[in-house]
């Protein structure tokens, strides 16, 4: 029977979501070429590609599960012919017929397959065949990684009051008693993120929104430069949250479903930073040997929670502009709730005594 060759077939449809995270690096745009199946006879096969990512995906280890993943599929379809794989060389096909060996072949691939992490990018694998791949039809086509809707939670739609803060307020709140007096659950929500926060007359904990440019503490906790952050501006657009870990009640942003949690940006605030180069009425000045980190606590809808730890000062030194919490995609995964806790080498028997404060902005969700 006369014979004819397949030639590993590719197009390669990158599209990049566009996201102020760090740069992934050409790889984002890098385009694959499709090239014609040279035949013999009538019938060719053909592998197509389709692979989707954002500026938020592990790049290199994304790139090595679709190539792994490639590999396999061009194994099967040797396998399906009753061929030995050798890389590079393309295996012969004799007739259409062979498609439905090619299929079962294929399906088991991605049984062993479908789960496979893609670090949060998706991939679409695609079996053509036919003369060309204008002219050819599909012969089956998966599906890996999940097609996700990433939404991005920069607070600009809170309503500030004259000094350009929002920590709640008593119009809005739930009224409750706390051990000096009234206080109001106080809540902010933009898209499918909620922040908590308590306020009461005189002083707040959980989450302020901030839109003030200072980027020092000067007028202590009744003024506002409580709500500055080191830069003196937000990370996107005019607003950012404001992270107040000095009292555990109401310190959580709530999700109205489970999401997973691609990353955020964020800083420390005057008021920390201020404590860090020159003490307080609580410390004196950090010496190299101190530091102080923001524990971030995810949990997950069956109740598992996940921790990172983010480093706001260590070994003489302090976050002084915007840093990105990337990688979290990997283990934050079916988030509703995110907690955020301080620790660090200042401490007495009351706690922590550095102002446990972080700025944070454009929170990612997927």
């Amino acid at each position: 029977m006369k014979k004819i060759f397949f030639k590993w077939m590719m197009a390669i449809a990158i599209v990049a979501t566009p996201m102020a995270f760090v740069s992934c690096g050409d790889d984002d745009n890098e385009t694959g070429s499709t090239e014609s199946g040279q035949t013999e006879g009538k019938y060719a096969y053909f592998l197509q590609r389709t692979t989707n990512i954002s500026s938020q995906v592990d790049i290199q280890q994304f790139n090595q599960a679709i190539q792994a993943i490639s590999t396999e599929f061009y194994k099967a379809i040797y396998t399906a012919l009753g061929q030995n794989f050798v890389d590079g060389v393309s295996p012969s096909v004799e007739t259409l017929a062979d498609t439905i060996k090619v299929r079962l072949e294929c399906d088991a691939v991605y049984e062993r397959l479908k789960d496979t992490d893609l670090y949060g990018g998706s991939l679409v694998v695609t079996v053509f065949v036919g003369t060309s791949i204008d002219d050819s039809q599909s012969v089956a086509s998966y599906k890996f990684g999940r097609t996700t809707t990433t939404q991005h939670i920069s607070f600009e739609n809170a309503s500030l009051n004259n000094d350009l803060y929002w920590i709640g307020d008593s119009v809005n709140g739930k009224k409750g008693m706390g051990d000096y007096g009234p206080i109001w659950a106080c809540t902010y929500t933009e898209g499918l993120a909620t922040v908590n926060t308590t306020y009461a007359d005189g002083w707040w904990s959980g989450f302020a929104i901030s839109a003030c440019t200072g980027t020092e503490f000067n007028d202590g906790y009744a003024g506002t430069d409580q709500y500055n952050n080191i830069t003196g501006e937000a990370y996107k657009g005019n607003n950012f949250l404001v992270i107040n870990g000095m009292t555990p009640s109401g310190n959580s942003i709530t999700f109205s479903q489970p999401v997973t949690i691609v990353g955020f940006s964020y800083t420390n605030a005057a008021v920390t930073v201020n404590s860090i180069l020159n003490g307080d009425f609580m410390e004196q000045p950090f010496t190299t040997d101190d530091w102080l980190k923001c524990i971030v606590t995810g949990t997950r809808q069956n109740g598992e929670s996940v921790t990172y730890d983010i480093t706001l000062a260590a070994e003489g030194n302090y976050v002084n502009s915007w840093k990105t919490a990337s990688g979290m995609n990997k283990d934050f995964t079916n988030i509703v709730k995110l907690e955020f806790s301080f620790d660090g080498t200042r401490k007495s028997q009351g706690g922590l005594n550095t102002p446990a404060y972080m700025c944070l902005d454009y929170l990612v969700l997927k």
